[in-house]
């Protein structure tokens, strides 16, 4: 069921299922692109009965438009189309600064409900990211 709502993109309504059908506070981990809107709140008291570690998976395709000339794209969410002339430069300026924007507001969203947060992209190992999450995690669980 969880995998059903996430898939439908409802990050927050996932959250919800877990806080309403997990009593013990369980380490838990969310992996998405975390691109859902309004899950902030959700998120938040769901890492105050959980220990929630969020797994950010990003696709190179969301940060780097290629110049392809005109595409068709389909919205993931909505499955809406729309055609864009990947030629044109201004454009793939103004994703790419778009995409960094989005990754700077989602590392401040975790931040500000303090949520560890382990970034994975599609285009490279998953297994450095994931020791060098659980190293420093591990070095600030000694210090407490």
């Amino acid at each position: 069921l969880t995998r059903l709502l996430i898939r439908k993109g409802a990050l927050k309504n996932a959250l919800e299922h877990l806080n309403r059908v997990t009593t013990r506070r369980t380490i838990t981990f969310v992996i998405s692109d975390f691109f859902a809107p309004d899950f902030k709140k959700t998120l938040s008291i769901t890492n105050k009965r959980h220990d929630v570690i969020a797994v950010n998976i990003t696709d190179p395709a969301e940060t780097r438009l290629p110049e392809a000339g005109i595409v068709k794209l389909h919205d993931a969410e909505t499955g809406e189309p729309s055609l864009i002339d990947t030629a044109d430069k201004r454009l793939r300026e103004l994703y790419a600064v778009r995409a960094e924007k989005l990754a700077l507001d989602r590392e401040q969203l975790f931040r500000s409900v303090n949520v560890d947060s382990i970034d994975i992209s599609t285009d490279s190992s998953y297994v450095e990211p994931l020791i060098r999450f659980f190293r420093t995690r591990e070095r600030r669980m000694k210090r407490r």
